[in-house]
């Protein structure tokens, strides 16, 4: 950080990269604080953030818990960041709609990451391999087979497969008896 003030002390001003190394960096840290600071840095520096920043708040910002506080039911700082994306001329991309919905999933948001899921496909954005798993992932832990069973349709038929964490998961519930083998055949 201290080479970063050195910086603007003598009229550097860091590109895109630059900052998306120092905000990654901080998030790798678990500096959520200064990974924030240095991105209204960036904007007051008047270096236009691209998509990849973005999905590297909004990551850092869900994975700090900075995703929504679900007791009180204030929304937080990344889901307001993905809010004001279009506003500011950003079009959201897979990776930034996996991070969301990963993000809601994580918190027991399940609802949400499904209302997110549609309105991504609403918006013209395909799902990928990342996005099915995780949703699928979130239902069998709800305990919702249907939707699970569902989601693993569409995923075949677009093409993609289960990863290792989903077969780990089914594999889990067939040995403890929370799913019974039928559900297998679904993944192969």
């Amino acid at each position: 950080m201290e080479l970063f003030r050195e910086m603007a002390q003598r009229g550097l001003i860091g590109d895109t990269t630059t900052y998306n190394t120092l905000i990654q960096g901080f998030f790798q840290a678990g500096d959520c604080d200064n990974a924030q600071m240095v991105f209204k840095q960036m904007v007051y520096d008047g270096v236009p953030p691209s998509i990849m920043i973005y999905n590297i708040l909004l990551d850092g910002l869900c994975n700090y818990g900075k995703l929504e506080t679900a007791m009180a039911g204030k929304v937080g700082e990344a889901w307001d960041l993905f809010c004001s994306l279009n506003h500011k001329g950003v079009r959201p991309c897979v990776v930034t709609y996996n991070t969301m919905i990963s993000g809601l999933c994580g918190k027991r948001l399940l609802h949400k990451g499904d209302a997110l899921f549609r309105k991504m496909k609403e918006d013209g954005i395909l799902p990928d391999d990342c996005i099915y798993n995780t949703l699928i992932r979130a239902h069998l832990r709800d305990g919702d087979k249907a939707a699970s069973a569902e989601l693993i349709k569409e995923m075949r038929s677009c093409g993609f497969a289960g990863d290792a964490s989903t077969f780990g998961l089914v594999t889990n519930m067939l040995y403890d008896g929370r799913l019974d083998k039928s559900f297998l055949n679904l993944l192969s």
